[in-house]
C-alpha cells in the first residue's frame, strides 16, 4: 500500500489552488492520500480530494505538520509531497523499493541527494530511523533525515517533478525561522 501525505498551508486561494493542483497530480498513483493543513483555512476542496483530511486548529510547523501526517499514514509506503510539487513524469510508485529512501529527479533544482519537496520511505526505514525532528520546524529536518537515511538513499530518475520552492513559507513569514532551525541542526550528532 502506498500512502501520500501533503502538508498544506492554505492560507489564501493561491496557495490552495497550488494544493489542489499537486494532489489531484498524485491522486491517482496512491492508494491513500492524506492531507495535512497546518492552522490555516480549511479547504473542502482538499478534503474532497483526500482519503483523510486532517485540520490542525494550531499551527505545528512544517516538521510537525509532515510527522502528524506521516504517523498517521497506513501505507507500506510513505510518500511526504510538499504543496508546491507536482508530478510532471512518471510513475511515483516507481519510488516503492523495499528498505529504501528514494527521491523522483526535481526538474528546476539540482538536488543530489534527498529532495526535500518529495521523498518515499519504506516502513522498515521509519521503523529504524523515525521521522523529522521538531525542533526544526521549517528548515533544516529534511536535510537532518537525509544525513540519517543517506545509506538507503536511492534516486529515481525515471519519476519527475517541479517544485515551486518556499511557496507557502513566504506567505507564512517565517524566512526568519530558519536561523533558529540552523542552531537546532547544528546542535546534534552529526552521523
Amino acid at each position: 500500500m502506498f500512502t501520500i501525505v501533503i502538508p498544506t498551508y492554505t492560507a489564501n486561494t493561491a496557495l490552495e489552488d497550488m494544493a489542489v493542483k499537486c494532489a489531484k497530480s498524485y491522486r491517482d498513483y496512491c492508494d491513500e492520500m492524506v492531507i495535512c493543513e497546518d492552522g490555516k483555512s480549511f479547504s473542502q476542496r482538499l478534503m474532497d480530494i483526500a482519503d483523510t483530511y486532517i485540520y490542525n486548529h494550531k499551527n505545528l510547523g512544517f516538521t510537525g505538520n509532515v510527522n502528524r501526517g506521516w504517523r498517521y499514514a497506513a501505507g507500506d509506503y510513505v510518500g511526504i509531497v510538499n504543496s508546491d510539487t507536482y508530478l510532471v513524469s512518471g510513475n511515483p510508485r516507481d519510488l516503492c523499493i523495499p528498505n529504501k529512501v528514494t527521491s523522483p529527479i526535481v526538474e528546476n533544482q539540482l538536488i543530489a541527494n534527498l529532495a526535500g519537496p518529495f521523498w518515499v520511505t519504506s516502513k522498515s526505514i521509519t521503523e529504524k530511523i523515525g521521522y523529522l525532528i521538531e525542533g526544526m520546524k521549517t528548515y533544516y529536518s529534511d536535510t537532518e533525515y537525509d544525513n540519517r537515511v543517506a545509506k538507503y538513499f536511492q534516486k529515481v530518475p525515471q519519476v519527475i517533478v517541479r517544485h515551486h520552492g518556499a511557496q507557502s513559507v513566504t506567505v507564512a513569514g517565517v524566512e526568519d525561522k530558519m536561523e533558529e532551525d540552523k542552531k537546532v541542526y547544528d546542535s546534534l550528532p552529526k552521523r
